[in-house]
């Protein structure tokens, strides 16, 4: 058996789908409609700045703000960054549940939302002090099945899972995720990694059979199981963090992955990020402010700060994920090729044939075990 380096867990994407869903997914990726009033850009320029503490304690993702973001917020409010990094939402919701507290900021996939603040993790959004939010964000990212009051989150990025290929290493231009399994399992074994995340690799093997992203039937998971278990020893390695960089450095030719990490790639080498034509998955991440919090006020500032959309810019710009801004607010401000690059903002036909993370318990618990054999394998 061929060893697999580089295995961390790294569970990053996930999304419960409710009723309305399937309305939200259809618009995503839009304009806003004739209808909506245009807002003009909020800035801190001119305003009086909210009084907030020194410091603010951001626990999110590693690599996941642009390092001027922080310079000018600390800049703007005199406030000090201090920053830590976890691995994915189990990692952050252990780490709650272990009675950890301080935290003023973090950022978990939509999903993760809805758990935290059902456990009692969360502390309630102040509306009154996000005025950017209140003016910027696009309609279609207000009132998400995770939080349909928006109570106790605000939106940050959001995007797709399917997968990216060197085009000047891959001669094939594949576009189904039963090409993306052929291949690995033929032409360009060793040379492919995988997510470390059950949800998108069960997941994305279930579409490819036809079957629902969220399936718990038990004989459409033994299905996908057993092509999870012949593809596993071709696969270069299973990581949610480095296959970016073994992608542009070409020790990986093809890598299932999301979007921003897609698009950084096809930045930097000839590449293709694709979403399977048989579907995939759909994501948000958001701000969330954690109970035992001790900056609140810095947390809001920085919420409201990003919102501005020339700080927004510069995250979208670094994190190549999509923004939840008004589109027309991004005009002028982020770079025209970022703005109509369809990995970055998905068209509306191609987020609607996606599915939110939405897996019962049942499936989980069924997804657990094939992930156990698989990694054991």
């Amino acid at each position: 058996m061929k060893e697999i380096p580089w295995e961390k867990r790294y569970d990053r994407k996930g999304f419960v789908a409710i009723s309305g869903m399937a309305a939200f997914l259809a618009a995503c990726g839009g304009s806003t409609t004739a209808e909506e009033e245009p807002a003009a850009p909020a800035t801190t320029a001119g305003a009086a700045k909210p009084e907030v503490e020194d410091t603010l304690f951001y626990y999110n993702w590693a690599a996941y703000v642009n390092d001027e973001t922080y310079k000018r917020f600390e800049e703007e409010f005199g406030a000090k960054v201090k920053k830590d990094f976890y691995a994915s939402n189990e990692d952050l919701l252990a780490k709650m549940q272990g009675g950890a507290r301080g935290y003023d900021l973090v950022v978990p996939t939509g999903y993760m939302i809805q758990i935290m603040a059902d456990e009692g993790f969360l502390t309630e959004i102040d509306w009154s002090q996000l005025p950017n939010v209140e003016k910027n964000l696009d309609s279609k990212f207000r009132g998400l099945p995770y939080d349909p009051d928006d109570k106790w989150s605000v939106p940050k990025d959001w995007g797709t899972t399917g997968y990216v290929y060197r085009t000047d290493l891959v001669k094939e231009r594949p576009t189904t995720w039963r090409e993306f399994f052929d291949l690995t399992k033929g032409p360009y074994s060793g040379k492919v990694t995988v997510l470390d995340g059950i949800p998108e690799l069960v997941g994305s093997t279930l579409v490819m059979l036809g079957y629902s992203f969220n399936s718990d039937d038990e004989g459409e998971l033994e299905e996908a199981k057993q092509e999870l278990l012949a593809l596993k020893p071709h696969l270069l390695a299973i990581t949610s963090t480095e296959y970016k960089q073994m992608v542009i450095d070409g020790k990986a030719v093809m890598a299932l992955g999301w979007n921003g990490d897609g698009a950084a790639v096809a930045a930097e080498k000839p590449a293709e990020y694709v979403v399977a034509e048989e579907g995939g998955e759909f994501w948000v991440d958001a701000y969330a402010i954690p109970t035992g919090n001790e900056h609140p006020n810095a947390a809001h500032a920085w919420i409201n700060f990003v919102y501005d959309p020339e700080v927004n810019a510069l995250e979208t710009s670094y994190t190549f994920y999509g923004s939840p801004l008004k589109r027309e607010l991004l005009d002028g401000v982020l770079d025209p090729e970022i703005l109509s690059n369809t990995d970055v903002f998905p068209e509306p036909e191609t987020v609607a044939n996606l599915e939110p993370n939405s897996v019962s318990p049942k499936g989980t618990e069924l997804r657990d075990r094939i992930w156990t054999e698989f990694k054991a394998a």
